[in-house]
């Protein structure tokens, strides 16, 4: 019996014509050449700062950095953003846009429906192994609080609840708030340590409507919300203290909002968005000086509204005194140091309290710790998305002198670089400047703690091309003495204690 499928496959059979077969071509060959042509001319390259390498992994890595950068991929990728977020409301990797103009950050959103902080990664051959161990964020907590008690110092601690926690409309649920499971357990797992934690849930509840409690194109609560929580932490500080007296000047502010720069549209594109206009309270008296008994340590949440990178911190005058810090002091009735970080509110902040000198460290009663509570509240790999790092801090003994010196002036140093910290792609950090560390050795075998600039308004600078290996001549000054610099993210993947750091105002490379 002849079989009915014998020659079914002829049925089936497509004929390409030479027309088409010509167009495949074309079309094969310029996918090859265009973005072969862009890594031969340079000056085609948006970003033209590339890192040399020299072990496979940094080469390949290198080379993933340089495609990233090719102008027709990069345009292409900039102008489907820009049409999927007109056009369809939607986000990135990094942004979720929600209903009625809110936009969230991913990972914010992570620390409401993720396992908390004391989820433990099993181990699994599947996961790419990282150089550093993960440290969870509790026992770190406790053993700084434990440190401080040794030498008479109470901690309290605010984790400022996240954006989606406490405005709920962009994601189309009722008003109210979303408490993370895991919340109460930081709070009892703290206040068991003896720690002040701030519940600050019923303080922002109580602001009202979402838009009243955070801005709807930024990460930051507003400056509504910041002025309650400030009096709030003076009040759980000194309870019945008398505020200062303070003289405050009302100003406008407009700012497009971090998360907008995260959606990294082109410039021409950010008509999409409206600036947010915000009204800041100017005091007459901000903290300054490194006196007192309280110590600030935080992160953006502090330096918002004072840090000119964070968008609404300057238009054409300056709006130092507007910040958390100053409402902070104005409330408590006495001055405060602060040490406030962006994205460095784990660790960064704790690095640099523990540089002070010993003399200073011997007046300082109480620290406030003020920082997301997205640092807290994620787990291991999440967390490690998010660059959140928690690594352990040793404070000096109270009865010692300071073993690292203190950077005095300005100074010439000639070296070599020996390591350097890695540079994350400018587009997808939440924050639009940030510094890099590394490692020189001078001529007379001497180590140096160097920090440099490494992006600004999310473009590389010159030092992020710096080359392992290579000599430079720096002028370097003491760290602390760089506004901008210090309230930068900071990109360390070093961890020097036993140097000073200092801050690069310029290099040159050496023959």
């Amino acid at each position: 019996m002849k079989n009915p499928y014998e020659h079914d496959w002829l049925e089936d059979e497509v004929r390409v014509g030479r027309t088409g077969q010509w167009l495949a071509l074309v079309v094969f060959l310029l996918f090859l050449v265009v973005p072969a042509a862009s890594l031969l001319v340079p000056s085609l390259r948006i970003k033209k700062t590339v890192v040399p390498a020299s072990s496979l992994k940094e080469r390949l890595t290198a080379w993933e950095t340089v495609t990233k950068t090719l102008p027709l991929l990069e345009q292409w990728r900039r102008n489907d953003q820009a049409r999927v977020t007109g056009s369809f409301g939607g986000g990135n990797a990094k942004v979720f846009a929600g209903e009625n103009g809110w936009l969230y950050y991913r990972p914010d959103l992570e620390a409401i429906t993720g396992k908390g902080p004391q989820h433990l990664e099993p181990p699994s051959v599947a996961r790419e192994k990282s150089a550093k161990a993960w440290q969870p964020p509790l026992p770190v907590i406790r053993d700084f609080a434990a440190q401080l008690a040794g030498r008479n110092i109470r901690l309290v601690f605010v984790p400022v609840p996240t954006k989606p926690m406490v405005c709920r409309e962009g994601l189309g649920l009722e008003a109210g708030v979303s408490i993370p499971p895991a919340w109460n357990l930081v709070g009892n797992d703290l206040a068991a340590a003896g720690i002040g934690f701030v519940d600050l849930f019923p303080v922002i509840l109580s602001r009202g409507v979402d838009h009243e409690r955070f801005l709807k194109q930024d990460t930051h609560w507003t400056p509504g919300t910041m002025e309650a929580v400030a009096r709030e932490v003076a009040a759980r500080v000194s309870p019945g203290a008398a505020p200062a007296v303070s003289r405050f000047e009302t100003m406008q502010r407009k700012g497009l909002g971090d998360l907008v720069g995260m959606l990294d549209f082109e410039d021409g594109e950010k008509s999409l968005f409206a600036p947010e206009e915000v009204e800041l309270k100017r005091g007459s008296n901000p903290p300054a000086g490194d006196g007192g008994e309280v110590v600030l340590l935080g992160d953006s949440f502090v330096n918002v509204f004072e840090d000119p990178s964070l968008d609404f911190g300057e238009d054409g005058e300056t709006t130092i005194g507007a910040g958390f810090a100053s409402h902070f002091a104005a409330a408590l009735g006495r001055p405060v140091q602060t040490i406030a970080i962006n994205g460095g509110g784990a660790t960064a902040v704790r690095e640099a309290f523990a540089r002070l000198p010993t003399e200073r460290l011997a007046r300082v009663k109480t620290v406030v710790w003020v920082l997301s509570s997205r640092d807290v509240l994620l787990p291991e790999i999440p967390a490690r998305r998010a660059g959140i790092e928690w690594r352990p801090v040793t404070l000096p003994k109270a009865e010692t002198t300071p073993a690292v010196p203190t950077a005095t002036a300005a100074r010439e140093l000639v070296g070599t670089l020996i390591e350097r910290s890695d540079i994350e792609d400018p587009t997808q950090t939440p924050y639009a400047e940030a510094v890099f560390s590394t490692v020189f050795k001078a001529d007379d075998d001497s180590e140096h703690f160097v920090f440099f600039w490494g992006f600004r308004k999310r473009q590389l600078e010159p030092a992020a091309a710096l080359e392992p290996g290579r000599r430079y001549r720096l002028k370097v000054m003491p760290f602390e003495e760089n506004a901008a610099a210090n309230r930068a993210t900071r990109l360390d993947d070093l961890f020097r204690p036993d140097l000073v750091p200092v801050f690069a105002e310029s290099f040159e490379p050496l023959p």
